[in-house]
């Protein structure tokens, strides 16, 4: 056995040698792993700015912008269960708007029918969130339902050809204004900015207690005493705070897991979330105004994004929030004060520009 062994050990290392070094196995490692082999933006590449190319050579046509002048597209950017359905009602209700209902949404509405698109029972007066994708079935050979879930962080120089061409085609076909219903761009906002300049950027958020509350009522119950242990799913997953999570601890390492209350990792996402949210948006509005002074702030954020013949009267009957304290339910005021003072602690630092105690 020992001979037979010794015998087989060299043809086989030849094979493997053979495997590794063949372009097809090395192709193959990088698209099972490109996240991981994927190099990070060098930090020389800052000192690095795109010069115009001589004038004597023939300049290349310049890219046509999907939008026409004057109806620039609108991306809504907002994390789950914030009201952003909400939003897509009310753009949806005004007159030659089109908009998409989470074109990310790993469930691929062009390919759905109302037969097999499930609505969510909280979505008031929603009974169907795919009729923009119909006749759009082409756009599923760009779609990609890792979106969901995979380079959740994108920025600028992320290299993304399908998903660009994919929402520069839904603002194109639109018939009429494009506005884009996102709840998965929060941190993908440097790169939507820098590849649609002229969008403009609408940003929902809503009070961080309130927001898990309606994601706990979505699963069974999670115990304030709980934590997450390794392989094991807790209901939160159901608005993909985990797979978030590990997503993007690669570059926010504090959101790993392990350890933690889901509470903890869903806090570090919303004041993530907010942050990038007030980088990079042309205004920001809090779903707790919007319902309860319904008419100001809608005008508002309508003016900021060059909406001006929105029908208030119509649309303030789409209103069906109401302005709700539920926390307490949940745990105590110290409890929810513990776990954000820690959070907060750990993203201080980690954004802190501390200077050294000496220079080398």
């Amino acid at each position: 056995m020992t001979a037979l062994k010794k015998l087989l050990k060299a043809p086989l290392y030849r094979l493997v040698d053979q495997l590794a070094s063949s372009h097809y196995a090395k192709e193959k490692l990088w698209q099972m792993g490109r996240d991981l082999f994927a190099q990070a933006r060098p930090a020389s590449l800052d000192k690095i700015r795109l010069v115009p190319v001589p004038p004597q050579y023939a300049q290349a046509a310049p890219r046509p912008d999907p939008s026409a002048p004057g109806e620039v597209p609108v991306f809504i950017t907002a994390r789950f269960r914030s009201g952003s359905t909400f939003l897509w009602q009310l753009f949806k209700n005004i007159d030659g708007i089109v908009c998409n209902y989470e074109p990310l949404n790993e469930a691929a509405w062009m390919l759905q029918d109302r037969n097999n698109a499930t609505v969510d029972n909280t979505h008031i007066g929603v009974d169907d969130y795919r009729t923009e994708y119909e006749g759009m079935e082409d756009l599923a050979q760009y779609f990609d339902k890792g979106w969901a879930f995979h380079n959740l962080y994108m920025d600028e120089t992320h290299h993304a050809p399908n998903l660009e061409h994919y929402l520069a085609e839904l603002i194109a076909r639109a018939k009429g204004r494009a506005v884009l219903q996102f709840n998965r761009v929060d941190f993908r906002l440097p790169w939507l900015r820098a590849h649609f300049p002229q969008a403009k950027i609408l940003h929902l958020y809503r009070h961080p207690r309130e927001q898990w509350m309606s994601i706990v009522d979505k699963g069974e119950h999670l115990a304030p005493n709980d934590r997450i242990e390794p392989g094991r799913i807790t209901s939160v997953d159901g608005f993909y705070t985990l797979e978030w999570a590990r997503d993007l601890r690669t570059v926010f390492p504090f959101l790993e897991p392990d350890g933690k209350h889901p509470y903890e990792l869903h806090y570090f996402l919303w004041r993530l979330s907010y942050s990038f949210g007030q980088a990079y948006s042309d205004i920001s509005i809090c779903y707790e105004d919007l319902i309860a002074d319904f008419d100001l702030v809608a005008r508002t954020m309508f003016e900021a994004v060059g909406v001006r013949h929105a029908d208030m009267a119509r649309l303030a009957k789409l209103n069906h929030g109401k302005p709700k304290i539920r926390w307490p339910e949940y745990a105590e005021a110290a409890w929810f004060n513990e776990m954000e003072a820690k959070c907060d602690h750990e993203l201080q630092t980690f954004f802190s520009r501390i200077a050294p105690l000496r220079t080398p």
